[in-house]
């Protein structure tokens, strides 16, 4: 199993620079501020589950190569109760659109598969 912690890391700042550029969106654009605040709140909890999810992975890997005879889950229940707690915040505070909340939960994740395949072609070469 290749290193992970090359992409993650990768995803992790492609992430935080979306967040930087939302928060300046916001702070300059007055007319999109709703969908720049839900599409920031949305995409701190996805680089949350994303790293969550990193980590369990990373658990049940080590429990797989050492034989250990362990319960392991990847930590679903954990993840979509978070995102439903974002988006009900984003519900009760008028100031999120829902819309950019939801869609900026997947964008790490959907991140994470350029950035993977930048990654292996890069270390091929």
């Amino acid at each position: 199993m290749d290193n992970m912690t090359p992409m993650i890391n990768a995803v992790t700042r492609i992430t935080f620079v979306l967040m930087a550029g939302l928060l300046m969106g916001y702070a300059l654009h007055h007319e999109t501020r709703a969908v720049t605040l839900g599409m920031t709140l949305g995409l701190l909890a996805g680089i949350v589950n994303f790293r969550y999810l990193a980590v369990k992975v990373r658990r049940v890997a080590e429990s797989v190569a050492n034989n250990e005879g362990k319960a392991f889950s990847l930590g679903f229940v954990t993840r979509i109760s978070f995102a439903i707690l974002v988006t009900m915040f984003s519900v009760k505070i008028e100031h999120f659109s829902l819309e950019a909340t939801i869609a900026g939960i997947f964008i790490p994740q959907l991140l994470s598969i350029p950035v993977g395949i930048y990654l292996s072609v890069r270390n091929k070469m």
